[in-house]
């Protein structure tokens, strides 16, 4: 990568901003730090002579070239650090050969990658014999009215990947729903609280005990008490891959079972799996269940989960197990599992620059998350993850190693080359 030092120096700026979701603010739908890493990033690509546009600060898009087009969508908003940092999560850190902040990997770092591969391209006169035309979503963690927005002020390209999920090259991605379970209020606790957002396994948990608290239970399950107040400590995953977190619900709500409260036969379903959801599989993985945030309702409680489901099953595949947690609920498609031909040219193209720069030729994959490849009619999720080189989406320390992120770079401006020319 010939600009690197030009690139990290940009990219702390961009990493600088803490573009989380916050309160709308005029002319700026997901809050000023949201509204600055975009402006700063349209103004980066307008300053290397780009044609861009401001889609009224929900999402922007550089463009070059002509003819048939082809998207690559990334996002600028990040998911709020957990506990557990070991540096500033808003300031590029480089430690030990990694470079170490939030959205590093998810997805500023891979996002500004692809604009400075279209920076070279372009500064060596290569020919676009198609158009690349590549968004900037700025609420990709929390609600994808980006790209609500975006798809009612201009037309998509049919095809287009998006540089948020693994390498070689995700062909498809699983059915992502909402679960949301009502339970009631409590006998003899209050005020629980728990998760961040929806798409990542919650950290922390804590309830207010109104009887005395009992300590040998404490202890077992491993939980904390301040006063009042019972804390349980988890680790967060993103939500498609629960397996590789620890939900703290599990514990505080087996502690509050134990203690009388009625969960029923819940924390096996939810928790435990007693009714087998994640043997429901097919060709793209397991179908996934992981409670992550609880909300205070009028009546009680409202506990939402993620769930992944993989084509071809559908909600009328879960409904059945789903009425026997013993809670009220409300399931909801966010996204329908999507899926791209292996053989196509678009997954031979990226596969092919994928392998150009390792020397494997890996298969296609299918992915638990759902990424912005689904801004196109027929996308693929391509990269960044690749094993111990990058890691931490959603979890504290989120990292990429300095090697990976100069190798990832040259997958995806080879990727883009296969795709103009």
């Amino acid at each position: 990568m010939k600009e690197y030092n030009d690139y990290l120096s940009n990219l702390k700026t961009l990493i600088s901003f803490k573009s989380m979701q916050t309160e709308a603010k005029e002319n700026m739908p997901f809050g000023e730090e949201n509204f600055k890493a975009l402006n700063f990033t349209l103004e980066l690509a307008k300053s290397w002579g780009f044609d861009t546009v401001n889609y009224d600060n929900y999402a922007g898009e550089i463009s070059i070239g002509k003819g048939e087009e082809v998207g690559i969508m990334g996002h600028l908003d990040v998911v709020p650090p957990s506990s557990g940092w070991n540096s500033d999560p808003f300031t590029l850190t480089v430690k030990d050969g990694k470079l170490i902040a939030r959205g590093i990997e998810d997805d500023k770092g891979p996002t500004l990658l692809c604009i400075y591969a279209l920076k070279e391209l372009k500064d060596k006169g290569v020919q676009f014999n198609r158009k690349i035309r590549l968004f900037l979503g700025c609420n990709e963690e929390t609600g994808w009215k980006d790209l609500e927005y975006l798809s009612s002020k201009t037309t998509m390209p049919e095809y287009g990947f998006s540089p948020d999920g693994d390498f070689p090259v995700m062909y498809a991605e699983k059915g992502v729903y909402h679960l949301v379970f009502h339970l009631p209020e409590f006998k003899s606790f209050s005020s629980l609280q728990g998760g961040t957002v929806i798409n990542a396994v919650c950290a922390d948990a804590s309830v207010v005990s109104e009887i005395d608290i009992d300590d040998n239970l404490i202890n077992k399950y491993g939980l904390t008490v301040n006063g009042k107040v019972i804390s349980s400590k988890g680790i967060t995953a993103h939500g498609s891959c629960p397996q590789n977190g620890v939900n703290a619900f599990l514990t505080l709500f087996s502690y509050m079972k134990d203690m009388g409260e009625n969960f029923g036969d819940f924390i096996d379903c939810a928790f435990l799996d007693k009714q087998k959801i994640f043997n429901l599989k097919t060709e793209q993985g397991l179908t996934t269940l992981s409670p992550n945030l609880i909300k205070k309702t009028d009546g009680g409680y409202d506990l939402y989960c993620d769930v992944r489901l993989p084509a071809p099953l559908n909600i009328q595949t879960l409904v059945p197990l789903l009425d026997k947690f013993g809670f009220s609920y409300t399931l909801t498609e966010k996204h329908p599992p999507m899926m791209v031909e292996k053989e196509g040219w678009l997954v031979t193209a990226l596969s092919n620059a994928y392998a150009s720069v390792t020397g494997k030729m890996k298969e296609p994959k299918s992915m638990g998350g759902s990424t912005f490849a689904r801004a196109f009619k027929k996308g693929c999720a391509f990269g960044i993850c690749e094993g111990d080189y990058s890691g931490g989406a959603h979890k504290a320390n989120e990292y990429i190693t300095e090697d990976w992120i100069k190798k990832a770079y040259q997958i995806y401006y080879n990727a883009i080359f296969n795709i103009v020319k």
